[in-house]
């Protein structure tokens, strides 16, 4: 009788027990194992049986609210504002949509807004205009506080946003011929030599003063230049000429003489300034070589052994002994060599080769002086290398028999070796000589290790197996190197030893695999049980994340809710890849999807337009609703996308002579002295019958124009601090019987008997002319004298 081990039954305590049958696990699924059980927990649960509910609040899933447990779950409970499984969403709300930020840019944020706002504006819904003078932005000017920012005024001879950037008179070039210099509310000209005034336009005439001592003299622009008499030179011709300085006599010495010179030459030169050659060559003065004119002398080039200044004398050539193997003897212009035996060549330098009639008949030949040497190939010798050696007398041939032959050897090998000296044994492995087997390469021969199943010398005979019977209940058919066992019914392994447990197909869904005393079955997926007989109810664990699961035979099919998709409901579906938001970015969320609308657009699909002139968002003009947004048509005097800035019409220097102020939505002229209009364009005054304007124009300087400061007592002050400097200027240039008058930076006085085209046609300035009529920083503020003709 068997006593069987926990979680068997039986007979022979080969059947397992299904614990699974009991329903042990209280909140989970059984899965049966041999001999005892496992609990597959459902969510929530732990323990042994599942019996222990899990407390989820312990790890705070609750992001935004308080978290309660309960029996294999939890429950949130959201704090405003936030919603969600976990209270992770924040409940939308746009609070944008009401403008709350008057000169910025809205952000809606989770529960409330922010405010980005314009420049110059602060506060936290941008209502309140930041003051940016107290920061005395303006350098050199007065600052004035405006909405939204400010403007400066900026003293004379300064310009830029904050009056930080002095002008530069200097930049128009206003110095003619000279040199300008840039000072704070004007410029001073240093004056090129021969130029004088005040913008260096007048030419200074040198030749009042006659410099040239002993010539004539020419006036220039900026100078003056001497033509001098013969004889004379320097600037201003006060020095008399020495032609010897000027080295006139190429090859000799000069002598200076009144009204001219006198040239001594050196010897080989002729000529007035002995800059000829003499040709000495004419006279042959090269008895045995050729003469080659030189400057100032001559040069022989012997032929070969001549040498002395005229080629006269003969050289001895034997004296440096030019005979290497032999005797020298002089001769007029050369030498002859008498060679020693076995030498030749001019010198006696070339030695005699006798190995040129190839002497060594089976070898090399070296030449040596007076004779040569042999080095015979192998197998020969002899003075000549003429005699053959017998090689076999050493015995070469290790395993084999050796022949002599001329100039060598040959081997006869014995069997097994080969190679010249029969030193190489032959490697009878190398021809795969045992077929069944491992091959032993030995000297003279091999030797063959047989594969199981073969036999013989090389291994090419099979061995029967079955005449030995191995097959215990079955029939053995003998192969090649082996043999098969065809087995009895009820029997297998492979001498049919074994009892077949997978004959009667026990394993109702799955697969059957033999072993010692039974078999054990490998269930399909969705089935277990000894026999894989019973079927697994897959939803017990709840695979279905987002879905209702349905149990089947072998497996199970999910139901997915809405938004979700996979096997197991557990891929979320991505709503915005069909754009569902007109105007605005989707964001994808868990089983669903949020528009983040544009500015100007709102709804769940964020397709309906904000009529943005609801809220009268142009301050200063006429509101027109648009698609996402809206325009501002802004009434006169302002401008900005919502009619808030007010337009600065003094920038334009409308008050041709007068003061111009700024106000909302316009201007107004405080016009100067003599003046009248809208902006002050109109002569008032008996003056103004006298003269009148023809406008601002840009100051370049010209010849043409007259420059009348300081040729008048009444223009010998400075006069950029000059009382009624328009008065007074016109009373100069009326007394020079001008037509034309102007005033630049600032009061400086000029004048024209001609037209005004020589100021006007430069156009309009780059800074404009003063409210006050007196020009500007390179500007003319240009007047007709009235019953003149121009």
């Amino acid at each position: 009788k068997c006593t069987c081990s926990p979680g068997w039954t039986g007979h022979n305590c080969q059947q397992d027990i299904d614990e699974c049958t009991g329903k042990p696990c209280q909140h989970g699924r059984c899965l049966n194992k041999d001999g005892g059980f496992t609990c597959t927990y459902s969510p929530g649960w732990t323990g042994k049986n599942c019996e222990q509910d899990v407390d989820e609040c312990v790890r705070n899933p609750c992001q935004h609210g308080t978290c309660v447990n309960k029996d294999g779950g939890y429950t949130c409970t959201c704090s405003p504002g936030w919603t969600g499984q976990n209270c992770q969403q924040g409940i939308h709300v746009d609070e944008c949509i009401e403008t709350p930020c008057q000169h910025g840019r809205c952000v809606n944020e989770d529960g409330g807004y922010k405010c980005t706002c314009s420049p110059g504006w602060t506060g936290q819904n941008c209502q309140q205009d930041i003051d940016e003078c107290t920061e005395k932005p303006c350098q050199h000017g007065t600052c004035v506080n405006k909405d939204g920012g400010y403007t400066c005024t900026c003293s004379p001879g300064w310009t830029g946003q904050n009056c930080q950037h002095e002008i530069d008179e200097c930049t128009e070039n206003p110095c003619q011929h000279g040199r300008c210099e840039n000072k704070d509310g004007g410029y001073k000209c240093t004056c090129s030599p021969g130029w004088t005034g005040h913008n260096c336009q007048q030419e200074i005439d040198e030749c009042t003063e006659n410099p040239c001592q002993h010539g004539r003299c020419l006036n220039k622009d900026g100078g003056y230049k001497c033509t001098c008499s013969p004889g004379w030179t320097g600037h201003n011709c006060q020095q008399e000429i020495d032609e010897c300085t000027e080295n006139p006599c190429q090859h000799g010495r000069c002598e200076n003489q009144d009204g001219g010179y006198k040239c001594t030459c050196s010897p080989g030169w002729t000529g007035q300034n002995c800059q000829q050659d003499i040709d000495e060559c004419t006279e042959k003065p090269c008895q045995h070589g050729r003469c080659v004119n030189k400057d100032g002398g001559y040069k022989c080039t012997c032929s070969p052994g001549w040498t002395g200044q005229n080629c006269q004398h003969d050289i001895n050539e034997c004296v440096r002994e030019p005979c290497q193997h032999g005797d020298c003897v002089n001769k007029d212009g050369g030498y002859t060599c008498t060679c020693s035996p076995g030498w030749t060549g001019r010198n006696c330098q070339q030695h005699i080769d006798e190995c040129a009639t190839k002497l060594c008949q089976h070898g090399t030949c070296v030449n040596k002086n007076g004779g040569y040497k042999c080095t015979c190939s192998p197998g020969w010798t002899g003075q000549n290398c003429q005699q053959d050696m017998d090689d076999c007398t050493r015995k070469p041939c290790q395993h084999g028999t050796c022949e002599n032959k001329d100039g060598g050897y040959k081997c006869t090998c014995s069997p097994g070796w080969t190679g010249q000296n029969c030193q190489q044994d032959i490697d009878e492995c190398a021809t795969n000589v045992c077929q069944h087997g491992r091959c032993e390469n030995k000297d003279g021969g091999y030797k063959c290790t047989c594969s199981l199943g073969w036999t013989g010398q090389n291994c090419h005979q099979d061995i029967d197996e079955c005449v030995r019977n191995p097959c215990q209940i079955g029939t053995c058919e003998n192969k090649d190197g082996g043999y098969k066992c065809a087995c009895s019914p009820g029997w297998t392994g492979r001498n049919c030893q074994q009892v077949d447990g997978c004959a009667r197909n026990p394993c109702q869904h799955g697969i059957c695999v033999n072993k010692d005393g039974g078999y054990k079955c490998t269930c399909s997926p969705g089935w277990t049980g000894q026999n894989c007989q019973q079927d697994i109810d897959e939803c017990a664990g709840n695979p279905c994340q987002h879905g209702t699961c349905k149990n089947q035979e072998g497996g199970y099919k999910c139901t997915c809710s809405p938004g979700w998709t996979g096997k197991n409901c557990q891929q979320d579906i991505d709503e915005c890849v069909g754009k569902p938001c007109k105007h605005g970015r989707c964001v994808n969320q868990d089983g669903g999807y949020r528009c983040r609308c544009e500015r100007g657009w709102r709804g769940q699909n964020c397709d309906q337009d904000i009529n943005e002139c609801a809220t009268n968002p142009c301050q200063h003009g006429t509101c027109k609703n648009q698609d996402g947004g809206y325009k501002c048509t802004c009434s006169p005097g302002w401008t900005g996308k919502d009619c808030r800035k007010d337009i600065d019409e003094c920038a334009g220097n409308p008050c041709l002579h007068g003061r111009c102020e700024n106000q909302d939505g316009g201007y107004t002229c405080t016009c100067s002295a003599g003046w009248t209009g809208k902006d002050c364009q109109q002569g008032s005054t008996s003056r103004g019958q006298l003269y009148k304007s023809l406008g601002c124009f840009r100051y370049k300087s010209d010849p043409a124009i007259l420059i009348l400061e300081r040729t008048d007592p009444r223009l010998d002050d400075n006069y950029r601090h000059r009382t009624d400097a328009i008065e007074k200027c016109f009373q100069v240039a009326l007394s020079r019987g001008f037509n034309v008058f102007a005033l630049t930076f600032g009061g400086s006085c000029s004048g024209l008997a001609s037209g005004p085209t020589v100021y006007t046609k430069n156009g309009p300035p780059r800074h404009g002319c003063a409210a006050d009529g007196t020009g500007g920083i390179f500007a003319h503020e240009v007047y007709q004298i009235l019953g003149k003709t121009l």
